[in-house]
């Protein structure tokens, strides 16, 4: 069992061709990782299950949204470089050999140019790729603070603009359940943007899956459960402050939204070269 760390890029880079540039090179540094591994199983002719995973394009979302120029980027050359993943391990020769990390120099471009021509014959090795989940874009306009005559109500609200707020946990204060719920159906921003279930609702139609939970779980999932509908999300005030000026946008999951649940699944497999 071995492992290998990925650097990560700074927060501050987010959204200047840095932070991109950044993320795809660790991403890279992680392929090498991989391969290295790969190939000395290969050399000792033994099996190896290697798992990668990168932060991005996550990081980037939560932070710029979705359509943001260099999340975009980020995406781009995470595929690049998987496909590069892909064609070293069609090439035995050039994985046992080490030489797959091309840089932007001459020589690097010949040893890409190799791997795309020559087949040294192909390791045994199938491939998958995918994500946990997906993401929506939350616009200022978007953010939802709770207002008083809900908090009132409240001991404790879970929520937050970057997934706790798409499913937000309410803990009532003794004996107010039934007020929360009236006053919720009568503020529109909330009765419209979100679907307001008791826990025992969620539980009954599977939302927490199709196993009995266990008592220990159950005290922290408080009264309610508040899903967004849309792409409007639950966010503190201090959240507001920070995000509600213009083009300020945040990236978001955690709800049932198509765009939240909807992952891509690529396999691919020795017959498939």
């Amino acid at each position: 069992f071995e492992t290998a760390k990925i650097e990560e890029t700074a927060f501050d880079t987010l959204g200047e061709p840095k932070g991109s540039v950044d993320a795809i090179q660790y991403y890279r540094d992680g392929i090498n990782a991989a391969l290295d591994l790969i190939a000395k199983a290969e050399r000792h002719d033994e099996k190896t299950f290697t798992y990668l995973y990168t932060a991005h394009p996550d990081k980037h979302m939560h932070a710029l949204g979705v359509e943001h120029i260099e999340v975009r980027n980020v995406v781009h050359g995470i595929e690049r470089e998987t496909e590069r993943f892909w064609r070293v391990l069609g090439d035995r020769e050039a994985l046992l050999s080490g030489t797959y990390d091309m840089d932007s120099s001459s020589g690097g471009a010949e040893q890409e140019n190799r791997l795309k021509k020559e087949d040294g014959g192909a390791v045994d090795a199938t491939l998958m790729l995918t994500a946990d989940h997906g993401h929506v874009t939350v616009h200022p306009e978007d953010m939802v603070v709770l207002p008083e005559c809900i908090l009132e109500l409240l001991e404790y609200a879970c929520i937050g603009v970057h997934g706790k707020g798409r499913h937000g946990y309410l803990h009532c204060r003794a004996g107010l359940q039934k007020p929360l719920q009236q006053r919720w159906k009568a503020i529109d921003e909330l009765h419209q943007h979100f679907l307001l279930l008791t826990i025992e609702e969620a539980i009954e139609i599977g939302l927490f899956g199709p196993k009995h939970m266990r008592m220990e779980v159950r005290p922290r999932l408080g009264d309610f459960v508040s899903i967004s509908i849309g792409t409007k999300t639950l966010v503190t005030p201090s959240e507001n402050e920070a995000f509600c000026h213009q083009g300020c946008c945040q990236g978001a999951h955690g709800s049932l939204n198509p765009d939240e649940m909807h992952i891509p699944f690529i396999l691919l497999e020795p017959s498939s070269r």
